[in-house]
């Protein structure tokens, strides 16, 4: 089972992301916002000790700091540099915001979540695991 943290001001899609995830035997937290995201990593300074997620699915388009932002300071960060995070964007093509500035483990069109979601989220899983065991 791993923790993931949904980062989407879509209420929606947000509960459809985390009723699939919770049916796979994920733990779910959510966030409407860039700025509420960086608040349940800890990167707020008011924040003290977190549980840090095995996996961000972050959307781009959010209100209080956008999806490049929040994946940037995560990024900048080396308390959580090391979690895997899942672009997902109505943009057709959202890897261009991204490009080599911020290192993403995946893309996902939110008109594919429905299919590619729970295999998607499998992978990027399982490479993390991979990657810390080699």
């Amino acid at each position: 089972m791993a923790h993931i943290l949904i980062a989407d001001d879509d209420p929606i899609l947000v509960e459809l992301m985390s009723t699939m995830l919770q049916a796979a035997g994920h733990k779910v937290s959510k966030c409407a916002s860039g700025l509420e995201a960086l608040r349940k990593l800890g990167l707020e300074p008011e924040n003290g000790a977190v549980e840090l997620p095995h996996l961000l699915i972050l959307d781009l388009m959010m209100p209080k700091s956008d999806g490049y932002t929040v994946g940037t300071l995560i990024r900048s960060h080396a308390r959580t540099r090391h979690i895997p995070i899942l672009v997902v964007s109505s943009l057709s093509e959202p890897s261009r915001l991204f490009s080599a500035t911020v290192k993403v483990d995946g893309f996902l069109n939110k008109t594919s979540i429905i299919e590619a979601l729970i295999p998607t989220v499998s992978n990027i899983l399982d490479k993390r695991t991979t990657q810390t065991k080699a």
